[in-house]
């Protein structure tokens, strides 16, 4: 919300490139329901659910004024403390934006701030919304670091985790730093009706920034070890709310007669899993984990009136509460990682089924309900022993009968757990049967998320020795789905193969005469199958990528290690460590990337915006122009 003067600005140099982590390309996927949310071990930290009847300052201050050029951006409005700009009813905060002479300006709001009363370094944040919409409009939820007062803009780095502007039909994640002088970074979300409430999330750690709509990703940065001069998203940041009207984003057109416009907040929520906050808010959250006591499938020693574990089949325990609040059931079976999961509201009983147990299995569970003081921890925790029968899962041999062992490690990492949690062991490329994925510690009925680096390609099956169903896995898929949860039974890893697809010919890169020799030319082609137009992607340690052609294994290379716009692109044998040889790959949205050369800095581009069969392939300076952007399209 600070200075957008460059906002979604389409040029980008290298530093910018040099943050964007491996999965930031879009390519063809299998459809996932995959949601972001707390880790499984994660901690809910502070929230505010919004359930009272005014705002509760003891986690919340007001900035009210015009600020420095209308807080960095000619914004319009005023900003005030007044109840008529920010108020608490009916279980959400809203934010409202007027049409009103005050402070002499022609519109009020308000910009919320948790500034001096909860800062916090890392974690996963949420906040569910309902946003207006009309020209002129500009709500935001967003953060600050904390050093802002001694540092400054942009040092002290901001992360918008969710902006929204006019009546666009989408909304934007983006970040800034300081990179000898401002840097940005962001990406819009698809298409979708911004005035219902949706979640809008942050996933935060060492490594990545990460953002979500309705828990579906939008946006990653990878910032470990200070990528692209990123260190100010390593310290802690504050949280903000506001509705702005105007400015040079949006623009100075206002529709008047849309006014008022809210912002609705039905809650903001903070998780970690190593709490690293300073509060001075009341409410926080008890964390204390109680005893350990018994129960047993029948039920004779339910730890309290009203809620417990019992048997709902052979391979299946049902948890519920009696209570009308909504609730959270945490468990783990036998010692793996904890799962935090909502609960089902049906009348006065929650219920959650969980699956794939065996007899003997320990389930350790507790529940928590949430009130006007935040989350509270309901019970002390429990073990339930499951005596069901076994699950029958998959078969153990399949058809085959294969008892062959893949004990290869690499780049592919299986969980027990949802969001990576749990087991885990690394897969290399290979087949992996039952037997091979029990090696490593893995059952048929234990797998529930992956992490794929982009050029991989896993399928899962789900019977053993590759039969049955299948699902196609090319991303970090922290759920793999209810269709395929617990019944993964062999895996298959493999290089990913691409078609790259210009964005204005509709024609992909291809090996010209399909030559095998070096310096053999790059150009478009219509789609013919032919493996001169296959394309393997290789992460390089500096998060950069060869491409290189499954046809002759030679890699994408500016010939003549040239930086001269209009250079030409060739094949040729891949060299070690090679700067000519190496491309960032930066997601603009859409599904579509440019591709940038390390050592020239210059983009792949299609010469004289060919349409052509056997238009050159070339490099040049960066434009955001469709010649210039590229899709990834799975070919194997």
């Amino acid at each position: 919300m600070i200075s957008k003067f460059m906002k979604k600005a389409a040029v980008f140099g290298l530093t910018m490139a040099m943050i964007i982590s491996s999965m930031a390309v879009t390519v063809i996927t299998t459809p996932t329901r995959v949601k972001a949310a707390p880790t499984t071990s994660s901690t809910l930290v502070w929230s505010d659910e919004f359930n009272g009847s005014s705002l509760d300052t003891s986690k919340w201050g007001f900035e009210t004024g015009t600020g420095a050029s209308g807080w960095g951006n000619n914004e319009l409005q005023y900003y005030t403390d007044r109840t008529d700009n920010a108020y608490v009813a009916d279980g959400a905060l809203h934010i409202r934006a007027k049409k009103e002479s005050y402070g002499g300006k022609n519109y009020t709001s308000a910009r919320l701030n948790t500034n001096g009363k909860f800062t916090f370094q890392y974690g996963y944040v949420e906040a569910r919304l309902a946003l207006p919409s009309n020209q002129g409009i500009w709500p935001a939820f967003w953060m600050l670091g904390a050093n802002i007062g001694s540092v400054g803009w942009p040092s002290c780095g901001e992360i918008d985790i969710m902006e929204a502007i006019n009546a666009e039909n989408k909304t934007y994640a983006t970040c800034h730093w300081n990179c000898n002088g401002h840097a940005e970074y962001g990406q819009s979300s698809g298409t979708f009706d911004r005035t219902q409430y949706h979640t809008y999330g942050l996933q935060w750690d060492s490594q990545y920034i990460r953002m979500f709509v309705d828990g579906n990703k939008i946006y990653e940065m990878y910032i470990e070890n200070n990528a692209g001069d990123t260190d100010e998203f390593h310290k802690p940041f504050y949280l903000l709310l506001n509705v702005a009207v105007g400015g040079n984003w949006p623009g100075f057109s206002v529709d008047d007669s849309a006014f008022p416009q809210e912002m609705k907040v039905d809650y903001v929520r903070v998780y970690q899993e190593n709490p690293s906050y300073n509060s001075s808010s009341s409410g926080n959250v008890d964390t204390n984990t109680g005893n350990t006591g018994s129960s047993t499938d029948n039920n004779t020693s339910t730890p309290s009136a009203g809620m417990g574990m019992e048997y709902a089949g052979s391979d299946t325990a049902t948890a519920y509460v009696n209570d009308s609040s909504w609730t959270d059931i945490h468990y783990s079976v036998n010692g793996g990682g904890q799962q935090n999961v909502r609960m089902t509201q049906n009348g006065e009983k929650a219920t959650y089924t969980i699956h794939g147990l065996n007899a003997g299995d320990s389930v350790k569970y507790w529940f928590t309900h949430c009130n006007t003081s935040g989350y509270v921890k309901d019970t002390e925790s429990y073990t339930y022993i499951h005596n069901g029968s076994s699950s029958s899962g998959g078969n153990n041999q399949g058809s085959g009968g294969s008892t062959d062992v893949n004990t290869a490690s690499g780049n592919i990492f299986i969980y027990q757990d949802i969001n990576y949690g749990g087991r885990q062991a690394s897969l290399g490329e290979g087949d992996y049967n039952l037997a091979s994925l029990q090696s490593k510690g893995f059952q048929n009925d234990d797998l529930s998320s992956i992490k794929v680096p982009f050029g991989y390609k896993v399928t899962l099956y789900k019977d053993d020795n590759f039969q049955g169903e299948t699902k196609v896995i090319t991303s970090d898929t922290n759920w793999i789905g209810s269709d395929f949860n617990d019944v993964v039974s062999s895996i298959k890893v493999e290089k990913a193969q691409y078609l790259i697809k210009n964005r204005h010919s509709g024609l992909v890169m291809d090996v010209a005469w399909a030559s095998m020799e070096n310096g053999a030319n790059v150009q478009q082609c219509e789609i013919n199958g032919n493996d001169a137009q296959k394309w393997y992607i290789t992460q390089n340690s500096d998060y950069s990528y060869t491409i290189t052609s499954v046809l002759n294994n030679k890699a994408l290379d500016a010939a003549g290690w040239s930086k001269e716009p209009g250079s030409n692109v060739i094949m040729w044998d891949k060299g070690d460590n090679q700067s000519n040889q190496q491309w960032w790959i930066t997601e603009i949205g859409d599904g579509y990337s440019f591709i940038l050369n390390k050592n020239s800095e210059l983009s792949l581009d299609v010469e004289n915006w060919s349409t052509e069969n056997g238009g050159n392939i070339q490099q040049y300076g960066y434009n955001a122009q469709a010649n210039q952007q590229w899709q990834f399209i799975l070919a194997n």
